[in-house]
Parts: structure tokens; sequence; C-alpha cells
């Protein structure tokens, strides 16, 4: 053992500019290079470490000593062992659970009984991760400390309404055991709604009007045209006989349904990142110009959560081989441009970073 280290102790001596870490990117560089939203900052508010899986690959995300959150692999990469159940020390570093090897933003900086190896040199990958709209977002497929991966430079979409102090947000996240694409996929179906949601209004399934539009290479919008149901909150409450229904994907993972009712407006935002091929984690926020106390925020969850098991239903009623379907209609748009800018994305991603 003491020879292992002194022969990665002499390697990475020889040029102090070179970082080894494992694994490799090829363990988790298989995602879109783009950053994913992965929590919200209220998720990770005590300095104890928490794991998240994305795409298969284990991550361990924590809060230091000076407030800055932190991403690595949470595998040691002395015996594997999950660094996510170890302590956030006084030195600032993330202490193995096993041996007691001391990371420091994924490298390794002191190793029990071994005071001649050279900390900072070899150890484990670091995500960047960017804090906006109090969420954590992570680009899982470039390693910082070691410079290896694939990135590409976008602008994370931060809805207007954030910023607006006219509406009140809420927000929560939910387990999918379903593939992240058919998640998101759903959200873009807007001709489901009249089928499968209590709130949809059967008696006009269907928009009189669509229209759909490129935003950017990574992003789209259809506006649909719909009459408003009897009983709908759309017609009760904002006196609105016909309603507009903006529906737009930013990738990798953000979809936006902004429903437009004369003076009221309603923005559901939802970002799913794959934990495996058949489940997900959806984080979702609901806006609202409208009955802005914060005493209704109970309400607006439960719609929430209903909603969202009502989609849960009939999502397992769907094949996974299948679910992209054999053929499509006018009203499929918004996810057959999605689908569209997801290929174009994966095949040149090797010559965009």
């Amino acid at each position: 053992m003491l020879l292992f280290f002194f022969i990665i102790h002499i390697v990475v001596s020889s040029s102090k500019s070179f970082i080894i870490t494992k694994p490799t990117s090829a363990k988790y560089s298989t995602s879109l290079p783009l950053f994913w939203k992965i929590a919200n900052k209220n998720e990770l508010q005590c300095s104890s470490p928490k794991k998240i899986v994305f795409n298969d690959f284990p991550i361990a995300i924590y809060k230091d000593k000076f407030h800055k959150f932190v991403a690595i692999s949470d595998i040691c990469v002395h015996r594997g062992a999950s660094l996510s159940r170890g302590t956030l020390l006084n030195n600032n570093c993330l202490q193995c659970p096993y041996h007691g090897w001391e990371y420091k933003n994924g490298l390794v900086e002191n190793i029990p009984g071994c005071p001649d190896v050279t900390g900072g040199l070899f150890g484990a990958p670091q995500f960047e991760l960017k804090e906006l709209n109090d969420d954590i977002f992570m680009r899982p497929t470039y390693d910082i400390n070691s410079n290896t991966g694939i990135t590409y430079n976008h602008t994370i979409y931060i809805p207007p309404e954030a910023s607006d102090k006219k509406f009140v947000r809420i927000s929560g996240k939910l387990c999918m055991k379903r593939p992240f694409s058919m998640v998101t996929e759903n959200v873009l179906d807007m001709m489901h709604i009249s089928y499968v949601h209590s709130f949809g209004n059967p008696l006009s399934p269907v928009p009189f009007k669509i229209q759909y539009e490129d935003l950017d290479p990574l992003s789209g919008k259809t506006t649909f045209h719909y009459t408003s149901g009897f009983s709908s909150m759309s017609r009760r409450l904002g006196g609105a006989k016909f309603v507009i229904v903006e529906n737009e994907f930013h990738l990798p993972d953000t979809t936006v349904t902004r429903v437009t009712a004369n003076h009221l407006v309603k923005t559901i935002i939802t970002h799913c990142y794959p934990v495996s091929k058949t489940e997900s984690i959806l984080h979702y926020e609901l806006y609202r110009n409208f009955l802005t106390s914060h005493t209704l925020n109970p309400l607006f969850h439960s719609q929430m959560i209903k909603a969202l098991h009502e989609d849960i239903n009939i999502m397992h009623s769907v094949y996974d081989d299948y679910f992209i379907g054999f053929m499509s209609n006018k009203y499929d748009i918004t996810q057959l441009n999605y689908r569209k800018k997801m290929k174009w994305f994966l095949k040149n991603e090797t010559d965009i970073n």
C-alpha cells in the first residue's frame, strides 16, 4: 500500500498541474453537458452530506464551512465507500467513514498514517454547481478537478415570475418510477389534460388555435388557445371565456406551462433529472398572481400533488419501449420539437465542448 502511495506521489509530483481523479469521465459524462436542477437550497441547509444518484452515478453534495455547496463523486478512491456517509471536519474536509481519508473539494488532503503523501493531487471528481432562484443546478458531465469531461455554455432558464413581486411561489419534488424523458414529454403534452386530469375541460378538450416557435437552439414554445370550462378557476375567478396556455421547454430539463385567463396567471415549472433508466426526480414550482395569501399555499400544494399522481397513474400504463409512439398529430408539436433538439444536441455534443 505504501508503494502505491509512493508511486502516485512520484507521478503527480513530476507535473504539478496534472491531477488524477477516479472514476474517469467515461463513467459520468453520459448526459447532456448542461446544468440540471438537482435540489432546492432548503434541502441542503445542514452540513451533513447528502447523496443523490444522477443517471446511475452517485454524487455527494454538502455545504462546507464557508457555506459553499460542493458536489463530488460519492465514491471513495481508496475502497469505494460512500463519502456522503462521512463527516465534514473542522478543516473543511469531508472524511470517509471507512478509513478516514480526508477530501477537500474532492481531492485527497490527508490519509491517516501517511504523512508523506502530498495532498490535493489526486482524488474524486468535483462537479460545477450554480445557485439561482434558491435552487442548485449541477453540470454532471465535467470534472473541475481534472479538467476533463464535456461542457456547453448556456443560460439557465429562470421564469420572469421569479422576480415579479406580484407572484407567490410554492415548490416541491416527487420520485417518479418512470424515465425522465417520458415525464418531461408528459408535461409538454397538452392533449392529455382533459382526459387524465380532473381540472380539464372534457366538453372542449381540443385547442382551437396552436402556434409553435423556436426560441433558441435549446428551447421552444407552443401557444395553445382553449375555451375555458364552465366550472374552471379561469372562468370562476378570472371571468375568462378563453384561456391561453404557453408550453415551453428549455434543455436539458425544464418545462414551462403558463396559463393566462384575463388578468390571472398561473405558471408551473418542472425540472426532471434521471436517477436511472426507469426512475427520475421531478422538481416542480407553481407561481400565481391570484389568491396570493400564504395561508392558501397548502391548497395549491394539494392540487399539484393530485395532478402529479394523476400523471403517475397514466404513465404507469405506458410501455417504456413504446412511449414515443408510432405516429403523431399536429397537437404533439411541442414534444416533437423537444425530441428534435435533444437528438441534435446528442449528435453534436462531441463538437460543442
